[in-house]
């Protein structure tokens, strides 16, 4: 009877902490913040600006369920507001965000209470499985002509924007050939074998440190912000390394608070609450529109080089120092209920070869084609289209609005469900369009009522159809454009 009242407490204590959930939790914040620094012409001030708080609770109690909770909620409602416009890494942070929230309220229902432990059993292995199905699917969407075509792909383009954005451009050789072959295979290969490392546990860490070096590099370019993109995938590799990293992170910043309580007992506290202020209160001066865009963007480009870095050789170290066994059972959701979610972003992977929508589908920088029954993929030789959206396409001749008029210059078409999306926001605008065999001239879109007539609110932000290159190969599309 004494040894179990002795033993119970110890037991109680390491059920109430799980320094890998507090790991998790800091970096999902530090993500969350990084989005709003990256996408501040997307979304609203107010929901963003409440991401920002929710993020700066996670920062002050990481090892808390209440905060996380928070951070899931506030960042799916940001999910919501900023579609049509929405990013891959953010859709896919929604996915996770809705595991998240599928944990608290089973430990809710269960009566459990706030037990972190019991948190990170249901989380993370439904997380895993979420980051798999999309880099298989991302990964999966580069076997097409175009990627692998040195005048068209993406993994060029990016190169040489990155190289170019930190005054790098020599190392482009000229657009040396071989260099950018080595460019296209070179990107193809390791995305291809990121998620296959990580879900064979022989070379489950080893996927960790290449997925990690890798999104650490894409995120260089000063010019397009992939250091939201990186952040994201950062904090979702981690949880493929065992629960012991955890506590190896536990340790350090254990023995980092104890050096500086020696100088003074109350300077730990301070030194905590001074990062969350500074962290929170430039999230919120972004949030709330109080600086340019360029400027957000910068803040946010310079500290993550810093945070990739230290993540890289924090990984290293610590696989270095533990030489830890992958953990068995990885995998394995803690209930049947927990794979609902992983399924649905495999069925979001699937959009594209379906028509049912050709944005955000997992398929993005990866000159992907698949319009109207036709695609460029090497596997995927047709699409097997459940609409008809691709089938009606416009073709803008002339207008006077700047961004329709892109489209125009470049050679772009847009399908009619779209253009007409943006035309129901915008009537006074004047075009000239070509639709099927029927050229149309409006002095104002709202002089025909079918051009601007409005869609339902979630076909517009739940299905877009992005603008389809009239040229061939497909060309690499940086931006999302107007017509959403």
């Amino acid at each position: 009877m004494a040894t179990h009242t002795s033993v119970e407490p110890r037991e109680r204590a390491r059920r109430d902490e799980h320094p890998g959930l507090s790991v998790f939790a800091a970096m999902w914040a530090l993500a969350a913040l990084w989005h709003v620094l990256g996408n501040t012409f997307v979304g609203s001030s107010w929901s963003h600006a409440a991401v920002v708080v929710a993020v700066g609770l996670v920062l002050w109690r990481p090892g808390s369920t209440g905060p996380l909770a928070a951070l899931a909620a506030t960042s799916l409602v940001t999910v919501w507001e900023e579609a049509p416009v929405l990013g891959n890494h953010w859709l896919l942070v929604g996915f996770v965000d809705l595991v998240i929230l599928m944990a608290v309220a089973t430990a809710a229902i269960r009566r459990r209470g706030d037990e972190p432990a019991e948190l990170a059993s249901r989380v993370f292995p439904a997380a895993r499985l979420c980051l798999l199905a999309f880099y298989l699917f991302a990964s999966f969407a580069k076997l097409n002509a175009a990627f692998f075509t040195r005048s068209t792909s993406c993994a060029v383009f990016y190169f040489g924007e990155s190289t170019d954005s930190v005054g790098l451009r020599a190392l482009q050789l000229g657009g040396a050939a071989w260099l950018q072959w080595a460019v296209i295979l070179g990107t193809a290969a390791v995305e291809l074998s990121i998620p296959f490392l990580l879900i064979m546990r022989r070379t489950r860490h080893l996927g960790v440190v290449v997925g990690l070096v890798f999104h650490g590099v894409l995120a260089v370019d000063h010019q397009h912000e992939f250091f939201d993109f990186s952040a994201v995938l950062a904090a979702l590799f981690v949880l493929f390394l065992p629960p012991s990293a955890g506590e190896w992170v536990a340790e350090r910043v254990g023995s980092l608070r104890a050096r500086l309580a020696l100088a003074d007992e109350r300077l730990p506290l301070a030194v905590h609450a001074g990062v969350v202020a500074v962290a929170t209160g430039i999230g919120l001066v972004v949030a709330t529109d109080m600086v340019r865009a360029r400027t957000a963007l910068d803040l946010g480009w310079w500290p993550w080089q810093l945070y990739s870095i230290a993540c890289i050789v924090a990984v290293l170290r610590y696989l270095a120092q533990r030489r830890p066994t992958p953990v068995r059972g990885a995998l394995r959701p803690h209930h049947i209920a927990f794979v609902l979610v992983p399924l649905l972003v495999v069925a979001n992977g699937f959009t594209p070869y379906l028509e049912v929508k050709t944005g955000y589908g997992w398929n993005m920088y990866s000159n992907l084609r698949t319009v109207d029954g036709d695609s460029n993929h090497f596997v995927v030789r047709r699409t097997l289209p459940l609409t008809d959206e691709q089938a009606d396409l416009v073709e803008i001749v002339s207008t006077d609005d700047p961004g329709l008029a892109t489209y125009a210059e470049r050679g772009y078409a847009l399908s009619w469900t779209q253009l007409r999306i943006y035309l129901s926001d915008h009537p006074d605008v004047r075009i000239t369009y070509d639709r099927g065999n029927e050229r149309v001239g409006l002095h104002h879109a709202s002089d025909r009522a079918d051009v601007v007539e409005p869609v339902p609110i979630w076909r517009e932000k739940l299905l877009l159809f992005r603008a389809v290159d009239l040229e061939s190969p497909e060309r690499c599309v940086p931006t999302f454009g107007p017509a959403r």
